[in-house]
């Protein structure tokens, strides 16, 4: 028998298929790449959506559209925050045989065979209310074909209710999951030989916020002390205002296994548009945070997100962010416009900006941090980074270092090894270096 499958999103889709995926695979399934279903027969195809913008809605439902077309005759099951905030627009599309949301996908793997064996053609809507789910969902992986780096996941859901965002809607409440689960699954990665664990949630800073008494830092601290030959931690995306004292301190304590990279996304450009975002900080509070990382981190690489173009941003403010941007020495940013997403307080704002306005200024910060992260980049000239060899192409190996800095290099290596590269020339997005050791 023959799966195929379609992620789009975030890492919490691409580890949740993952897991899914596993399960058939360990069974004895021929995993096939979703780029040559038209060509290959494939028995079953999962597709997991994304509705994190317009763009991600009409990907979804592109990918959805090509696997009916090109594998009409396979079982062909969505999941995901698209199908999750849409089940009945999703269940809609002739050739879909299974839709489930963001819950339920611990019986996916039972749906699908249940559906191969039965052949009946009335299709299955499984989603529920993801309101009422109060407890993680357990999904495992527990291998992974990508030696190189594992993501993780620790929790799910979100609380903060931006009123730009759907994600709540899409995913629910915080659901932490147990700290025995995370280290059991770390420890079977690590032995499996992954070199670098990336922790990843719908709100990786929340976790531990329905337990008693035990935070993230909590969390990072047991990891530390109880995995073995634990190499390389990296976390995913977190808040300003979720990173904490103790989470820094812990930071610093195991500073060893650390990646000395946060991405930590800003989004707004003002303390007015902030406050209309309904995020949880201000601009001086956002910019004392980073002063305080970088004290404790002086050559940590602080990534982030920004959402130019919401209501009421006007030129003052814009400008006012980019100053903000200046002062923040971000290594990288991701860009993007604000997208009016039904269900969510902001589609009701009346001052929207108008689309040319919001390609303007992507425009004018992507500018900006072509700068900005080359500069980050300059710093690290004539010094040796910790990279892992991901890939090879055409004679150059290309990886990541601790603070994420892109680099590629020439020698004889394989793929996991992980070398001690000098960086010799700062561009970006990729740098260039030269190998002293393996390390």
């Amino acid at each position: 028998m023959k799966i195929s499958f379609c992620s789009l999103g975030c890492k919490v889709n691409q580890y949740e298929v993952t897991a899914i995926i596993n399960q058939f695979l360990d069974e004895g399934w021929e995993l096939v790449s979703f780029d040559k279903i038209k060509d290959e027969k494939v028995d079953v195809i999962i597709i997991n959506t994304c509705s994190v913008t317009d763009t991600s809605d009409g990907k979804s439902r592109k990918m959805i559209h090509r696997a009916a077309k090109y594998a009409p005759g396979a079982i062909l099951a969505v999941m995901g925050c698209y199908s999750q905030l849409n089940p009945a627009k999703v269940a809609s599309i002739l050739g879909v045989d299974i839709v489930i949301g963001t819950s339920n996908r611990d019986k996916l793997h039972d749906m699908i065979i249940d559906k191969l064996n039965n052949k009946d053609s009335a299709v299955i809507n499984n989603t529920s209310d993801i309101m009422k789910e109060k407890c993680y969902e357990e999904l495992k992986v527990n291998h992974t074909n990508d030696k190189t780096r594992a993501f993780v996941k620790i929790q799910d859901g979100c609380n903060n209710f931006c009123s730009y965002c759907t994600i709540p809607y899409a995913r629910g409440l915080v659901r932490s999951r147990k700290k025995e689960d995370v280290i059991e699954e770390i420890k079977i990665l690590t032995n499996n030989g992954v070199k670098e664990i990336v922790l990843t949630g719908i709100d990786t800073g929340s976790y531990g916020k329905d337990f008693e008494g035990y935070s993230l830092a909590n969390l990072l601290e047991d990891i530390c002390v109880s995995v073995d030959g634990l190499g390389r931690l990296r976390i995913s995306s977190i808040e300003n205002s979720e990173i904490s004292i103790d989470l820094l301190n812990v930071m610093k304590k195991y500073q060893e296994h650390f990646c000395m990279h946060l991405h930590i996304p800003l989004q707004g450009s003002s303390d007015k548009v902030l406050a209309r975002m309904n995020r949880k900080y201000t601009i001086s509070k956002y910019l004392e945070k980073i002063d305080l990382i970088y004290s404790m981190f002086p050559d940590i690489n602080i990534t982030t997100d920004i959402l130019t173009g919401f209501c009421s941003e006007d030129d003052e403010d814009f400008l006012n962010g980019l100053e903000v941007i200046k002062k923040s020495r971000f290594g990288e940013m991701h860009v993007f416009p604000y997208s009016r997403r039904p269900k969510t307080v902001a589609y009701k704002y009346e001052d929207q900006v108008d689309e040319a306005t919001k390609h303007q200024r992507v425009l004018k910060i992507l500018e900006l941090n072509e700068k900005i992260a080359l500069d980050y980049r300059k710093k690290f000239i004539g010094k040796d980074l910790d990279v892992i060899c991901e890939v090879k192409k055409d004679g150059w190996w290309h990886g990541h270092s601790s603070n994420y800095i892109e680099i590629k290099f020439k020698g004889d290596f394989k793929s996991n090894d992980l070398v001690k590269v000098k960086l010799i020339e700062a561009k970006y997005p990729e740098s260039i270096g030269e190998v002293e050791n393996e390390i």
